[in-house]
């Protein structure tokens, strides 16, 4: 046996386990090249590039089942093609990798900000905001808590549909053209903004960039208190209120705590000023 290499010092070798070469052997991806009586593996050193190969491209990401038909009808054609479709991969996971940290990165941001939104609790003020996509679905019964939450359930189905990680700005949106009227909330819905998608995707709408009468506060958007009240501020400024209402959702009900029960929100109304 001096010219052979035990499964254990194959493995070594490789920093593999003796389970990893077994299963090896099992799936007919590396199989030594002799086996005793006592079904003790032995291998070649000259099977040492082969499973150096297996190992490298392994360690890349490479699935085990692309290795086994690589492998076995290996050439300098088919390994660059089996390289260059991973690297295809892979550059499709870190273009994922880059979204996710963006999204990360949002949260991180909106959450670091809490403390001044809280500062400015209650006191209208005009900022400016770029044009967003979001997805809208009205809302199928009376606005209450169950049918906000039923409602972003919708909207999470077609993002998840489309493999889409939801910024972090999600709420209501409120019609204009319903802010007179005995119920305000006819043909409102919920909404979640989306990120920079190249494609179509159903139930979108665009919020116009401008300018926009906004307000921080405590409450449900079913809660028309505040609402009136930063209306009741724009019509005293002599603004012109130009599109749909929204009651954007900062900290929801993961972060309800023992003083506040409510959502933090900020209204956003359109105006011309």
């Amino acid at each position: 046996m001096e010219n052979y290499l035990s499964i254990s010092q194959m493995a070594k070798i490789h920093n593999l386990s003796r389970q990893t070469l077994i299963y090896y052997d099992k799936i007919d991806l590396f199989k030594p090249i002799y086996i005793d009586k006592n079904a003790y593996r032995y291998y070649s050193v000259y099977q040492i590039p082969f499973l150096r190969e297996i190992c490298f491209l392994k360690s890349i990401g490479v699935k085990l089942e692309d290795i086994k038909k690589h492998i076995k009808n290996r050439d300098t054609t088919s390994a660059i093609s089996l390289l260059k479709c991973h690297e295809k991969f892979i550059d499709e996971e870190i273009e994922k990798l880059n979204k996710v940290r963006a999204s990360i990165e949002e949260r991180l941001n909106l959450y670091s900000s809490v403390e001044e939104f809280k500062d400015e609790l209650y006191r209208p003020m005009v900022e400016e905001f770029g044009e967003r996509r979001v997805i809208f679905i009205p809302f199928e019964k009376e606005i209450s808590r169950e049918e906000l939450h039923l409602t972003q359930v919708k909207i999470r189905k077609i993002i998840n549909k489309h493999n889409i990680l939801p910024a972090s700005e999600f709420g209501v949106i409120i019609k204009k053209d319903k802010i007179d009227k005995e119920y305000i909330f006819e043909d409102a819905g919920g909404f979640i903004v989306l990120p920079d998608v190249e494609y179509p995707i159903e139930n979108t709408i665009v919020l116009p960039k401008g300018k926009y009468a906004c307000m921080y506060k405590y409450g449900m958007p079913y809660s028309t208190k505040d609402l009136e009240n930063l209306i009741k501020w724009i019509n005293n400024n002599n603004y012109k209120i130009v599109g749909d209402i929204i009651d954007a959702c900062i900290l929801d009900a993961t972060f309800y705590s023992s003083r506040s029960k409510t959502d933090l929100c900020q209204l956003q109304i359109p105006v011309e000023i």
